[in-house]
């Protein structure tokens, strides 16, 4: 890539990677909050001829995993010579801060097979489900309590994902805490006084997202999955929300069988996380 500059990314660069995801179709869906990271060493970006072209940040949000935050890529260039341009520098970096592994989320395809050349490896294939009805079944928890989660939650959140996920799929507190801000849908299932689960999601009209389903392995096989799952589909159905979407690993069985229960059908989008060891 002849004239390129590769360089950290710079707070001033906020505009020109907007505009690049904006114009590019190789990019990742803005489902994470770059823009407060610009000034990290993990941010790299290429220009050419002064013009922003690439784009490339990673964050391992306290995980020893950490994932590919933001990739945008101009349309007239190669996405395997980009990858060797920015990639190393950030693999290096994260393994000077102790991270384990790195993974990314390949949303649309573009990037998977460069990435195997590589050295990545799959980690898991994600399926989209939809619900587009309002039947729900029977649902009931003995002893659990909803409410909405509030800031005074989200140590024993995070504590349930560390207990229900590996590492891959852990949240800081600090994103938490972003995530009850941000959300349509937060909340929490008690049992006993204790945190146990949580679901969140939000409206993306006339649809709606379910970003999270998550119950503590000690309380699993109690219903409260289900529970979390009825509650959220009728505030979203209440708050105008036409369909329900959400994400899951197709080698999930005991998930897939809860939302099939519930009215969930593949829409046929299919994604592959792909990982890297460091």
């Amino acid at each position: 890539m002849m004239g390129m500059e590769v360089r950290r990314a710079r707070p001033g660069d906020w505009l020109a990677i907007e505009a690049l995801n904006q114009r590019a179709r190789r990019t990742l869906p803005r489902l994470w909050w770059w823009e407060k990271y610009l000034t990290d060493d993990l941010f790299i970006i290429i220009e050419r001829e002064g013009i922003l072209v690439g784009a490339l940040f990673a964050w391992p949000d306290e995980s020893p995993v950490a994932w590919i935050r933001l990739a945008a890529l101009d349309d007239a260039l190669d996405v395997g010579e980009w990858l060797d341009l920015v990639l190393p520098s950030v693999l290096d970096r994260l393994r000077c801060r102790g991270m384990h592994k790195v993974a990314w989320m390949d949303y649309r395809g573009w990037v998977g097979s460069h990435l195997r050349a590589r050295g990545f490896r799959p980690l898991a294939e994600v399926v989209t489900l939809v619900k587009s009805d309002c039947t729900l079944p029977d649902t009931s928890a003995a002893d659990t309590r909803l409410r909405l989660a509030s800031d005074a939650d989200i140590p024993a959140v995070v504590a349930v994902d560390r207990a229900a996920f590996t590492p891959h799929w852990w949240r800081s507190e600090t994103t938490v805490h972003r995530r009850t801000a941000a959300s349509s849908h937060f909340v929490v299932a008690k049992v006993a006084g204790e945190v146990v689960g949580y679901a969140e999601g939000e409206l993306r009209f006339p649809a709606a997202h379910l970003n999270r389903i998550a119950v503590h392995p000690a309380h699993q096989g109690r219903s409260i999955g289900a529970l979390l799952l009825h509650d959220a589909l009728r505030a979203f159905w209440r708050r105008g929300a036409e369909r329900v979407t959400l994400n899951t690993q197709t080698d999930n069985c005991c998930s897939q069988r809860l939302y099939r229960r519930f009215g969930f059908e593949p829409t046929g989008h299919f994604m592959t996380a792909w990982e890297s060891q460091l």
